[in-house]
């Protein structure tokens, strides 16, 4: 029995001893937890209050404001305090919320912005329009925020952006976005023809799209590469003559605003006729992206690009970006927008 006794109070030692260590552990964990975010908070009151920022008024309110690094942190808090943001509202502006959105939102009265903390690609000033396209095509705001981010709760043409980096391989080109009279300067001819052009990344790709095709038993060749402001002018004059500005501008570009314009768009026929097959068609869809391709023009996104089905106009993305296109089923225009455009 006393030896038993003795194993059952050395078990009993054991055991409170290991759930002593345990709470120990567990409130050194919390403790750990909430130093880190202590020391952040205190550092706000205790720089605030060596600069030109510090305002007595708010010395409380810069207690509870965890510290960010952001360029005029100071300047932008006092602003969003001025305007009866609590530090709690602040801090979370500051955990949900773009850089770019908060410059923003100083401009503005006061706005209650939670609908928005999980949709990162909106924009402050853009928030009338979300609501009001959302009102009237009663999708969700975050479909909402998508296309009205495009443009399209406006007609197309209508409140043009002029891009401004006209030189990146993964610009957005569209019927809300300008090109001006841009030519790029690393223009590379086609080896099928040399009035075939397009920027030399786009070039050498196509040449081995074209080649790994052939061992696949589809024959394409380019009929159209590289086109200059004034030659897509002509082109467009030209369709609006035959068939009216209504009807042209569902398949041709406006001067300023095609693909074609950045040296990083072809269209394909098949090889002997002046038409795309089914088939190359087909095997264009499910495999461009592999040589840095995208079908840019699709028959299900009309009513977003603003252009009928081309099955034969590839864009050039690079393969990385092209293949994340592809996956995502996105238009390009959304896909810029989500993922693409704040990098730019």
């Amino acid at each position: 029995m006393k030896m038993k006794e003795l194993i059952l109070a050395s078990s009993f030692t054991i055991l409170l001893t290991g759930l002593f260590s345990y709470f120990i552990y567990q409130e050194n964990r919390n403790a750990n937890k909430v130093i880190p975010v202590m020391k952040e908070t205190q550092k706000v009151i205790s720089y605030i209050q060596n600069t030109n920022e510090f305002k007595e008024e708010y010395k409380s309110m810069y207690e509870q404001i965890t510290f960010h690094e952001e360029e005029n942190f100071f300047h932008e808090i006092n602003c969003l305090l001025h305007l009866n943001y609590t530090p709690i509202e602040i801090n979370e502006l500051y955990d949900f919320v773009s850089h770019k959105n908060i410059e923003k939102l100083l401009d503005f009265e006061k706005m209650n912005l939670k609908n928005y903390y999980t949709i990162p690609n909106f924009e402050v000033d853009k928030i009338p329009r979300y609501e009001m396209y959302q009102d009237k095509t009663n999708t969700t705001l975050e479909e909402a925020v998508l296309k009205v981010n495009i443009g399209l709760d406006h007609e197309f043409y209508t409140q043009i952006e002029e891009i401004a980096k006209k030189d990146d391989y993964a610009i957005l080109v569209n019927k809300y976005r300008f090109l001006g009279q841009y030519e790029p300067t690393d223009l590379k001819s086609l080896s099928y023809d040399e009035k075939y052009q397009l920027r030399q990344k786009a070039a050498d790709a196509f040449e081995e799209l074209v080649s790994f095709a052939k061992l696949e038993n589809v024959f394409i060749r380019p009929y159209s590469a590289y086109r200059s402001y004034f030659y897509q002018q002509s082109i467009y004059n030209t369709y609006v003559n035959k068939d009216g500005k209504n009807m042209a501008d569902t398949y041709s570009a406006r001067p300023g605003h095609s693909e074609h314009q950045t040296g990083l768009a072809v269209d394909v026929w098949s090889e002997g006729l002046e038409e795309l097959k089914e088939s190359d068609a087909n095997w264009l869809k499910e495999n461009a992206y592999l040589f840095g391709f995208i079908v840019r023009y699709t028959k299900e996104t009309e009513k977003i690009t603003g252009y009928i089905e081309e099955p034969w106009h590839l864009r050039y993305l690079g393969k990385d970006l092209a293949k994340k296109v592809y996956e995502s089923h996105l238009t390009y225009d959304e896909y810029y927008d989500l993922y693409l455009k704040n990098l730019n």
